[in-house]
């Protein structure tokens, strides 16, 4: 059994890596800078200084070092590229670079520029020269094509030729001219087409990343807080919901399965089918308000459930009371949600078990049984019963990952304080360090549900264990 685990694990584990690879390849692409989305008032905070605040900010984030174990590029670019900030800056260099073919002319020209711009800002605010050249250079900051470039030089020289204070400038206007006509005379663009690569060591973002969310750094939410000190809250919630939901119904759903089968075509399977089929037909929105309104409301005399709902306040707060002393002071507040839950996935599960049953129930062993004079409680719950758990051990498998995302509208209807509330959140606020970790801890989930299943198969035929 040992060594079937074993496998069945060893399995996994690549499965888990390429699913890791996956969210964070997804979140790389993803549109806009989260160094400027999550530090946009200290990036404004001291003008001129907006590459070294970027820095900081990156390397707070993780942000500091290369994307990935290694790097290929075209040969032009430096294997160090990945440390030009900000990201709009990087950007435009590398429209250059793809122009010209020539990282070291195109860094002397980002340089020079630097050094011009620090030039002008240094002329002070009630400059004219200052005011005067402002506005071409700040076309030349974000431009990032050749012609455009040399037309902003030309006149920015042609500017600074009538100011007073030119000589302040023409040193700096003087090596930018220079920079720039070095690039339009050297130009290889060919080499763009010449791969290279960069082995960049385990110090990478993924690597990172990866080991952060194993050891517990999940990272930071767009509040600037740990994503598992926010999520913590709410992930306990939803698991204890939908747990809670998901045990009653197995219990509840796989004696009436096996009944449902004993009795099959009777009266009591007729109805028990209709009344299940209903109640997964029905949107789990509609059936959680028909509850609010029968146990809300006055139908049996006086309400049997004072207010089914949670507010903001409800939550969960770590370091007031212990997570179990807080659900059984909230317990009547977990009524209706579980209910609702439980009648949803009952129905499946039921309907599987019955199938399950009936399908196992025709085996010639089972007729062997019933010709040995067995009564019919031993050949459904001792003979018959564990073959026909397979599709109920395959559901299972299948609904744990609904532990963390399966109670969306659930919560939504009735205001619950879970994991479903904040991924809706997290993804409206493009909070990519949320929404990566619950893909993660989705997939894991989903992996582990996987594993469950295969060893509960080998538990319920031990001739899976020997299977190919």
């Amino acid at each position: 059994m040992l060594r079937y685990f074993l496998r069945r694990l060893l399995i996994a584990l690549p499965t888990l890596l390429i699913v890791s690879l996956a969210v964070f390849g997804i979140s790389k692409c993803a549109p806009g800078d989260p160094v400027e989305a999550l530090f946009t008032e200290e990036l404004r905070t001291e003008p001129g200084q907006e590459a070294e605040q970027y820095r900081r900010a990156a390397r707070q984030l993780g942000l500091d070092k290369p994307v990935f174990y290694f790097t290929l590029a075209p040969a032009p670019f430096p294997d160090t590229f990945w440390g030009v900030y900000p990201a709009e800056r990087r950007k435009r260099l590398s429209k250059l670079v793809f122009q010209t073919g020539n990282w070291p002319n195109v860094s002397l020209y980002d340089s020079s520029l630097s050094a011009f711009s620090r030039s002008v800002l240094s002329l002070g605010d009630t400059s004219s020269a200052r005011r005067s050249i402002a506005p071409e250079l700040s076309l030349l900051m974000t431009a990032s094509r050749l012609e455009e470039i040399e037309a902003s030089v030309r006149k920015i020289s042609s500017l600074t030729d009538s100011l007073p204070d030119r000589e302040k400038l023409t040193p700096g206007l003087a090596s930018l001219q220079s920079d720039v006509q070095r690039m339009q005379q050297n130009k290889n663009p060919l080499k763009i087409y010449q791969p290279a690569f960069h082995w960049n060591g385990i110090s990478n973002q993924y690597h990172t990343w990866l080991t952060g969310f194993l050891t517990g750094d999940w990272g930071l939410t767009r509040r600037m807080n740990p994503v598992w000190v926010e999520l913590k809250p709410a992930l306990l919630a939803t698991v204890t919901l939908s747990g809670t939901a998901l045990l009653l119904a197995f219990l509840i759903a796989i004696p009436l399965g096996v009944e449902m089968a004993r009795f099959q075509n009777s009266r009591f399977d007729r109805w028990s089918k209709q009344l299940l089929f209903f109640l997964h037909s029905m949107p789990v929105f509609w059936m959680g308000g028909l509850l609010v309104i029968l146990f809300t409301g006055n139908i049996f005399g006086k309400p049997l459930v004072e207010n089914p709902y949670l507010d903001i306040t409800d939550q969960w707060m770590a370091g007031s009371e212990s997570f179990p002393a807080w659900f059984v002071r909230k317990l009547t507040r977990f009524v209706l949600p579980i209910a609702v839950l439980t009648l949803h996935a009952l129905a499946l599960i039921a309907i599987q078990m019955r199938g399950g049953m009936i399908e196992t129930v025709r085996q010639d062993y089972i007729r062997t049984a019933r010709a040995k004079g067995l009564n019919e409680d031993d050949v459904y719950w001792k003979h018959a019963f564990r073959n026909a758990l397979f599709p109920i051990i395959t559901l299972l498998g299948a609904l744990l990952p609904a532990l963390l995302t399966g109670s969306l509208v659930v919560e939504t209807l009735f205001n619950f304080p879970g994991l479903g509330i904040k991924i809706q959140t997290a993804f409206l606020h493009h909070d990519l360090g949320t929404l990566s970790a619950v893909l993660m801890a989705v997939a894991i989930l989903t992996i582990t549900g996987n594993i469950v299943a295969d060893m509960m198969y080998a538990l319920a035929d031990p001739r899976v264990r020997f299977s190919g």
